[in-house]
């Protein structure tokens, strides 16, 4: 059973590709001290990361990062497709700080927090420079697409960016930023990585963070419940909770079950802003199948979104058509879907060989199913895809909790307000994730380090051990994996595209059915499966009473009278200041 990942010297030299195994994991030494000053990071993407490295290497903290899968690269951001603000260089293209920012506020509906979107749209160019394009081997080296003939980086224009300033590489862009950038956390010497860990609730004590309880091990037979603790504090950086949804963009497990927002609410961390879920508009529509994330790229490249009939209907709805903000085409989508049966998006008037190169991982995808780029019109439908708000934090990743941070998909930093613009995801993670780790860095841990040293004796770290049966953990994960596929129909039926008061208040009232039995599941046998559905309906309630609350129809927030009276237009333009 692993604990912690065993440390190799030649880690920290190696620049080949390190690797993390169930049963081969690193730490510094098994001191009592070791235990207490150091920084928890949970979560192992790019804003858990980013965080990481700034702390280990700019100011030598010790990180012990934590993540739930069996390598650090499977995370959320692994799979983002289309890409990550840069800026575009070049005078004539019209790009600035002050371009961007505009951008990102016409995006998210007039909601932005001002100083969170000019932070990201000022510092955001030299943390990609430090962390991705990084020469010197400490951090990351990301093999972004470049002109075959210059060797410039590419820059590709995505929907509703006014510019061309997205850094890219073809079309698995998370893929590719999330490989190269936990390889420089697996060979930094003083960074710990902790696989198949699932952080269970936060350990409070006199108003301050103090640490993490956890569930430890890759399957039944080997997990164990553990407390671990950490003077520096505990960054909140494991993703969002769109794969709440019966339909979402995310990957199957654990990484987008909301634990941020369900920790944070367990220990009455304030959260913010939960109602606005976005959707992303085109995730291919197979009977029976998990929907598959196309990028915002197609559309940026100029692909079209057509109805049954063949009609391209997002002029109907927006000036700027298919590259109207994320919110209003997923309104379109679903409105148009709902109506006609069936949307399309058709790319077949560009090149062949554009296509395959430019969307090598989309293809080849499609090629599995029988379906074309260059030949097919590709059958969509709006899905869960990122979650807006979070945890709340500050410009430096300060929760309402002392000694607790949150960074990325898991926080609510004010960049993206109602709704996000396209590929500001991977950008926002690296930069509140820096300025964590810059807080931390320079902030005193003496009070959080005497509350774990005089309450707690940080060498017992194993709580006791659960007597139930493996027969019996395996009969309470059936019914916890039943209970999470009830959550996601509950989710998707009445706090999905669009809501309704009544809709909401069925939510809140059948999860709170649903999350009574969930607790209780935990209880019998704290495992994977039990902690994960917890987590969702905790998080998924708080989803429901925030757009419960909020009666005003606004960016990726649709909330419409139960009678159903709106007319399309209404419901498609709902989102208001775009």
């Amino acid at each position: 059973m692993l604990s912690v990942v065993q440390r190799s010297s030649r880690l920290a030299s190696r620049r080949g590709t390190p690797t993390v195994s169930s049963t081969c994991l690193r730490s510094f030494s098994s001191t009592q001290t070791d235990k207490i000053d150091r920084l928890l990071v949970v979560g192992s993407g790019v804003a858990g990361s980013a965080a990481a490295l700034i702390a280990a290497q700019v100011y030598k903290i010790p990180v012990t990062l934590l993540f739930a899968g069996d390598s650090p690269s499977n995370c959320n951001s692994y799979w983002a497709q289309g890409g990550i603000i840069y800026r575009n260089f070049d005078a004539t293209s019209g790009d600035s700080a002050e371009a961007l920012s505009r951008d990102i506020h016409t995006a998210g509906a007039g909601l932005c927090q001002h100083d969170a979107v000019v932070k990201v749209a000022t510092e955001g160019p030299s943390i990609v420079e430090q962390l991705l394009l990084d020469d010197s081997g400490i951090f990351a080296h990301v093999p972004f697409d470049r002109d075959q003939v210059t060797g410039d980086l590419s820059l590709c224009l995505e929907a509703s960016h006014s510019a061309p300033r997205i850094l890219f590489y073809k079309d698995a862009t998370g893929r590719a930023i999330t490989e190269e950038i936990t390889k420089a956390c697996l060979r930094h010497p003083h960074i710990t990585l902790q696989a198949n860990t699932v952080v269970t609730d936060l350990i409070v004590k006199d108003d301050t963070c103090i640490g993490v309880e956890t569930l430890v091990g890759s399957d039944d037979d080997t997990q164990q419940q553990q407390v671990e603790y950490a003077s520096h504090g505990v960054v909140l950086c494991a993703g969002g909770l769109a794969g709440i949804y019966q339909h979402s963009t995310n990957p199957a497990g654990f990484n987008a079950l909301g634990s941020s927002v369900a920790l944070s609410e367990r220990a009455s961390v304030k959260t913010q802003e939960l109602e606005f879920v976005q959707f992303h508009p085109t995730s291919l529509n197979i009977p029976n199948e998990a929907r598959f994330l196309l990028t915002e790229a197609l559309r940026g490249e100029g692909g079209i979104l057509r109805n049954n009939h063949g009609e391209a209907f997002m002029k109907e709805h927006h000036p700027m058509a298919e590259l109207a903000p994320r919110d209003i085409v997923a309104r379109g989508v679903f409105q148009e879907a709902q109506e006609s049966g069936s949307v399309f998006l058709d790319i077949t008037h560009r090149s062949q060989d554009f296509l395959y190169q430019r969307f090598p991982t989309i293809q080849t995808y499609l090629s599995e199913r029988g379906l074309d780029l260059a030949k097919d019109w590709l059958p969509v439908i709006p899905a869960a895809h990122y979650t807006c708000g979070g945890v709340s934090t500050d410009l430096k990743g300060r929760t309402s909790l002392q000694n607790l941070y949150a960074a990325g998909e898991a926080a609510r930093t004010g960049l993206h307000g109602g709704n996000r613009l396209a590929s500001t995801s991977l950008l926002e993670g690296l930069v509140f994730g820096a300025s964590v780790a810059n807080q931390v860095g320079t902030s005193q841990n003496d009070s959080a380090r005497g509350i774990i040293t005089a309450s707690h004796n940080v060498n017992g770290t194993s709580k006791t051990a659960s007597t139930t049966s493996l027969k019996e953990r395996d009969a309470v994960n059936q019914e916890a994996t039943e209970l999470l596929r009830l959550v996601r129909k509950c989710m998707w039926d009445n706090v999905g595209v669009i809501r309704t008061v009544f809709g909401l208040e069925t939510a809140l009232n059948e999860l709170q059915v649903l999350g009574d039995e969930a607790s209780n599941l935990f209880e019998k046998a704290a495992t994977r499966e039990t902690a994960g559905v917890r987590d969702a309906i905790k998080a998924g309630s708080a989803v429901a009473r925030a757009a419960l609350q909020n009666r005003t129809s606004v960016g990726a927030h649709c909330i419409i009278s139960d009678d159903d009276s709106e007319d399309e237009d209404e419901i498609v333009a709902a989102g208001g200041m775009h």
